[in-house]
Formats: C-alpha cells, structure tokens, sequence
C-alpha cells in the first residue's frame, strides 16, 4: 500500500532565505528566486518595471537625485550627471542644465532649507538654488563640506578636511558658520563619517564602523552618545527611514537603527547572498523607500573582477517578520520619490548610463520582458528515507493570465525539467511529469519561471504524491 500526500504550497510570503538547509526550509520560503515578489499572502507576482524619465542621456551616471519642494509652485527633480546639474522640465521633457563645472563623480547630497536647497559634494563649492532662475555659491559653508543636513534649524555637514568632525551654521541661517560650530565625532579612532541623518529627533552620525547620536538644540546642550562600536553605515546615500526604523548598509550586512540598537535583517536570512556583494566598493551602496518596502542597491560580484557599480537590487518587505526580494536588471546610483502634484513616483539613477529611470511601472523593463522565477524547499513528505512518487501537478494562477508561467521540476538535487501542459479551464493549469520523472524520488523541488512580456501572477502548485509504505535503505 502506497500513502496519497498532496505537496502544496498556498503561501510565499516569506520570501528567499539562505540560510536554512532547502529540505527544511519553511513551506512559504524560496531557496532562490529573481523578481518576483509575495505581498499578499497567497499570491506570488513578477515584479513591476521600469521606464526611462529621460530619453535623452545627461552628460553621466546619476551621482546625485533630489526632490525639491518650495511652496506650491516649485516641485522639481534636481539630478547630477557627469559634471553638470539639471532639473527636469515637465514641459519639454527633457533636463535642463543647471550648473557646470562639477566633479564628475563625487556623490552630491541635497538638503532642503528655509528659501532653497543646497548641494555639497566635498569637492565643489556648496551652492544654493530657490528653484528659479541659477544657482549661486552657498556663502561662508565650508569649501569641503558634504552630507548636509539640516537639523535643529541648523545646516550640518562635514568637513573634507576633518572626517571625524561635524560643523553647523547659525539656527535659520545657513550662510552663518561661527568658527566655534563643531564637535569631534571619535577623532583619532582611524574611521570616518561616512553617513549624517535627521532621525526620532535626534542626528545620526555613522562612521564606518561605528554609530553615533548627536542631541541637544544648541551648542550649550549638544551631547554626543555612541550607540555601536562595531556597526556603522558605508556611506551618504547607504541609509533611509522607513517608520519607526533607520535602514542602512553596513560592511557586515544589512542592518535597521531602531533608536536604541543597531539590528541585523540580513544575519538570518541571506548570509550566503551577502559573501558575494564586493565590500571594497560598497560607498556607493544606496538605499530608498517606497510603497512600504526597502530597496537596497548594492555591488555584487560577478566572476573575479571588482564590482566598482550597483548592479544588483533586493527589495525588503518589513511586515510580518521581514522578507527578501532579489532582483536583477536594475541598476541604481540612487534613488528618489517624487510628487509632482498629480503624480506620485519612485525613481533612480542609473548606475551605468544618464538617465533617470522610474521603478515599479508597467510590466517590462525599458520595452523588453522581465525573466523572473522562483523555487521552492526540497520536498520529502518529512519523510526522506520512504520513496514518492507523483504524476500530476496543477497550478491556480490568475484567470486568463496571457502567458502562464512554465512549471520545472528537480528530482533528487538533479535537473530542473519542464512539465508537460496538459489543460486548463482559465484558472487552473493541470501538468503531466515528463517520462524522464516517471520515478521514484526522495527530494522534489518545483520552479516557477516567467520570461514572457506582461505580467505573471501565481496563487497556488498542489503535486499529488503517493508515499511508498516501507523505508528504503533501512534495516530497523
């Protein structure tokens, strides 16, 4: 007599995990998967796409992006390509030129005050911009000042020149720089600031290896607290709020700062996808938010060269427990929400080309399909000694979906191979194991795959399996 079991799997939220053995993984987790995403329990989706803003190139890769808003009539894109500035024009479409003269690579940082936004690269002169008309040198900031942040009403940077300090101009006044506006952030430690964020009122200073709070309203009350000695943020655009947690890049994995304590995402969950992001130019990692989910840009490995550009994207679903997404075919510099005040956004720069490219659009990345799949745990029944056997697998997908995913199979670690498409009725799809399966097996893993333009959507796999009664290869 044979036991009948059905292996099903009803839920993907849990996402790629790394870490755990493939036959004990959770029936929810993916050994591997590449742009698809679970954020509603029941349902796996392709990822959305992505569109140029852009069809002409500026003059580089995108080394800085910021949304400037100033009263209701200025909302503008400001962008940094190459040696030059630009701001998009909704009117004719394309960006125009700003400022020139700029550090072709340098990242330039944006922060928003009272009147204007102003830039700092640690190169360039600091300069501001009203949103109209040109921009002009920031008066009196420090010639080498980078990361601006405003906090307290004050302007913070920190000076090219001293890497372990912070400087600040006068309160409402960010061309007033009293000499005696500074503190010491661990100087002789051998690090640097790499990181300043406004975060639950109080500025976040991350060195390299280290993190820091700086609090108070003035210079008669300023403290400096240091909340990690080891974990700090890899560099300017490596971190961003989301909630009551700052996300951020370290070069010991992913991490939030929740106030208190620096917390691990990536420790229990991807290790082994971690070991191949090149940590030698990890400064040039970005972080952004959008539609309640982190997206980490990173440099990964590829062969045994440097990896000197983001080339790799994974999304991180912080509800229920936290869950990632891997990508590929996104290449981001940065990255930057936009309302212009009929449309709402999310873009990025482009790591490789100039353009500005708009995420999580459409269903296709720049006009060409998506290629996305997903595998699941090994499964044994929990029963590995005794052999199965299956014949047939349906899967629910959403009704009419105009090119269904393809089905692939793996018996016992060995190839993953097409099952045959047998029928359907517009919701479910029957499947038939080619002959190569019509075996015995211990360990069946299933994929999922999709390289088909338009969308793709997964709601349920049931493979009906019969168990042989005795164990094989024991002898009690």
């Amino acid at each position: 007599m044979s036991a009948k079991v059905d292996f099903q799997v009803k839920d993907f939220s849990a996402g790629m995990i790394d870490k755990v053995d493939d036959n004990i993984l959770p029936q929810n987790a993916a050994q591997d998967c590449c742009n698809v995403i679970s954020r509603i329990i029941g349902i796996l989706d392709k990822r959305a796409g992505q569109a140029r803003l852009n069809t002409t190139a500026i003059g580089g890769p995108p080394h800085g992006l910021y949304a400037y808003y100033n009263h209701e009539e200025v909302k503008k894109i400001m962008v940094v390509g190459g040696t030059k500035l630009y701001v998009w024009n909704p009117t004719t479409l394309v960006f125009d030129e700003l400022r020139s003269g700029l550090n072709a690579t340098a990242t330039m940082i944006f922060e928003t005050c009272a009147n204007y936004v102003v830039g700092m690269n640690g190169v360039d002169a600091p300069f501001k911009w009203s949103g109209t008309g040109e921009t002009s040198v920031l008066a009196n900031a420090p010639a080498t000042g980078r990361f601006p942040v405003l906090y307290k009403e004050k302007l913070f940077c920190v000076p090219g020149d001293n890497l372990s300090q912070i400087w600040w101009s006068e309160s409402f006044a960010p061309e007033e720089w009293p000499a005696i506006n500074y503190w010491g952030v661990k100087d002789g430690d051998g690090d640097e600031i790499r990181c300043l964020k406004a975060f639950q009122g109080d500025l976040v200073i991350f060195k390299n290896r280290s993190t820091h709070l700086f609090r108070g309203t003035s210079l008669e009350d300023f403290r400096l607290e240091s909340m990690d000695a080891q974990i700090g943020c890899v560099g300017p655009l490596a971190a961003a709020p989301l909630g009551n947690r700052l996300y951020f890049v370290s070069r010991d994995g992913l991490f939030y700062f929740n106030g208190l304590s620096n917390i691990s995402i990536s420790a229990n969950s991807i290790p082994r996808l971690w070991q191949n992001v090149d940590k030698d130019n990890l400064d040039k990692a970005c972080v952004g938010t959008w539609n309640d989910m982190v997206w980490f840009s990173l440099p990964l490995k590829q062969g045994s060269g440097a990896q000197e550009s983001n080339n790799f994207v994974i999304l991180y679903d912080p509800v229920s427990g936290g869950s990632f997404w891997p990508t590929s075919g996104i290449n981001a510099s940065c990255f930057q929400a936009f309302d212009d005040g009929s449309y709402y956004a999310f873009y990025s720069g482009d790591s490789l080309s100039g353009y500005v490219n708009q995420q999580d659009v459409g269903t296709d990345d720049f006009g060409s399909p998506i290629s996305a799949y997903w595998i699941g745990n090994s499964f044994d029944v929990g029963v590995a000694g005794h052999l199965k056997k299956a014949k047939k697998a349906f899967i629910e997908d959403y009704p009419d979906q105009e090119v269904p995913a393809t089905l692939k199979i793996s018996l016992d670690y060995g190839e993953f191979l097409p099952w045959t498409h047998k029928r359907d009725d517009g919701m479910v799809r029957e499947y038939r194991a080619p002959a190569q399966h019509r075996v015995r097996w211990r360990y069946m893993a299933p994929m999922f795959s999709h390289d088909s333009s338009g969308g793709c959507q997964i709601r349920g796999l049931t493979i009906p399996c019969k168990v042989k009664e005795k164990p094989k290869g024991r002898t009690l």
